[in-house]
């Protein structure tokens, strides 16, 4: 009797145990395909690292058909989505090329947007400087200057562009030194150099022309840059055309060469 039960409970317990045992599963297989493309995407990547400079192309690379395609599409995307949405993937696909291709010229997306940035001042400075020229008076100079300088407010474009480098600046300190040496900075030195020549030859009388470039642009632009990074209100024709006049006409009044020459603040020396 006791044999038979002996029996019977060790049936039970294989029933159980063959019940409720979890089923050993066959070992996961890696489709062919998708295991060829990832050893692919790695070492083209690998290849891409190795290949691209340390501060991405040189200035002269970035009139390259394959750089200005990249560098475009970049843009675009920059501009319709924040810059934590962009990665190289979308932007290799905007630019219809491999990622490969992208890294190859630029080695992460800081190093594009970076490039990106000295790209946009390039244009920018272009832009405010293409229809002046050497022979001009000092006031039709300024003039054209304060109405292209004016004109980037006007333009969604350019509003947009310089709210993604101030949004990134905290992040990327480096980001927001590349834009102000390339661009304001540039633009400064510029006008400096401009007025230095015009005291020089008596058109104007500015005994300190770093400050007095800094002063000119602040009297053009007013409170419009602002108002514009805050999108309150669109940057009219006739508003760009009143604030141009009215503050190169204080500008030059102020530095007349008909005027005293006037004094550098206390504690700063003048412009020799």
């Amino acid at each position: 009797m006791t044999h038979i039960r002996e029996k019977v409970n060790i049936k039970l317990h294989c029933s159980v145990h063959t019940r409720f045992a979890m089923p050993r599963l066959p070992p996961k297989t890696q489709d062919p395909k998708a295991e060829g493309t990832a050893v692919r995407t790695e070492v083209d990547d690998a290849r891409a690292a190795q290949a691209v400079p340390a501060q991405g192309p040189a200035p002269h690379d970035r009139a390259s058909s394959k750089v200005r395609q990249l560098l475009e599409a970049a843009h675009v995307l920059f501009l319709e989505q924040p810059y934590d949405a962009v990665s190289m993937d979308a932007i290799a696909k905007a630019a219809k090329a491999s990622k490969a291709t992208l890294y190859v010229y630029f080695p992460s997306k800081e190093a594009l947007f970076a490039a990106l940035v000295s790209d946009q001042c390039g244009q920018m400075a272009d832009a405010i400087w293409s229809a002046t020229s050497p022979s001009d008076n000092v006031e039709k100079v300024l003039r054209t200057i304060a109405q292209n300088f004016m004109a980037m407010f006007a333009t969604t474009d350019a509003l947009a562009f310089y709210r993604t480098i101030i949004a990134q600046a905290p992040r990327f300190p480096e980001l927001g030194r590349t834009f102000y040496e390339l661009g304001p900075k540039i633009l400064h030195e510029k006008i400096e150099g401009l007025l230095r020549a015009a005291s020089a030859r008596g058109e104007l009388n500015v005994p300190d022309p770093k400050l007095a470039a800094s002063q000119f642009l602040q009297l053009v632009a007013v409170d419009i840059p602002l108002t514009g990074l805050l999108c309150l209100e669109p940057l009219t024709s006739q508003r760009n055309r009143a604030t141009t006049e009215s503050g190169l006409a204080l500008f030059l009044k102020g530095y007349s060469a008909a005027q005293p020459p006037a004094t550098a603040p206390q504690g700063q020396p003048q412009d020799q």
